[in-house]
């Protein structure tokens, strides 16, 4: 299973392997052979990485794992690929970053486009107006951003899943 951890402004993509008895965690790309133990009745482990041994205390902070060891005190976040695609999917569109692409909702003609590049909008505002089934559908941008691309003209007839405009 993947994972992702964050230490500080730090982001490490890592993954845990095991077999024929050895356990391996491969951050970013690098492979380390690790043995990991729990030091009975305290929150210490001891964890030998490619042979050198370090020991560390574990806190669970909620979200946030605190690691406190000889090299210092560290807070990290680690999330599962599952949780991190659960998450994905789950946050409202304002809150994803990257372009957006708005699409059609249903197949139609596009009537009028209400915006141009460069065009700055905020959640609702309308980008175009979509005929289907002889009525209008203003189409409105579901986050805020920047008109980046406007994918259709005036008369264009447009399926289901037709990328109309994308937005930053």
């Amino acid at each position: 299973m993947k994972y992702f951890a964050q230490v500080g402004d730090k982001r490490f993509e890592c993954a845990v392997e095991t077999g024929n008895g050895s356990t391996f965690v491969r951050v970013d790309g690098r492979r380390y052979r690790v043995d990991l133990e729990h030091i009975a009745a305290t929150d210490a482990y001891s964890v030998l990485v490619d042979g050198l041994s370090y020991e560390f205390a574990l806190h669970d902070g909620g979200e946030c794992i605190e690691l406190t060891g000889a090299a210092g005190h560290f807070e990290v976040l680690v999330e599962d690929e599952r949780t991190r695609a659960a998450r994905a999917v789950a946050a409202p569109p304002e809150m994803q970053a990257g372009p957006h692409r708005v699409s059609s909702m249903m197949p139609g003609i596009v009537r009028e486009v209400l915006v141009q590049p460069g065009q700055e909008v905020q959640k609702g505002t309308p980008l175009l107006i979509l005929e289907a089934m002889k009525m209008q559908n203003e189409i409105r941008a579901d986050r805020p951003g920047t008109v980046e691309r406007v994918h259709v003209q005036p008369g264009a007839t447009v399926e289901k899943g037709a990328a109309l405009v994308e937005l930053s």
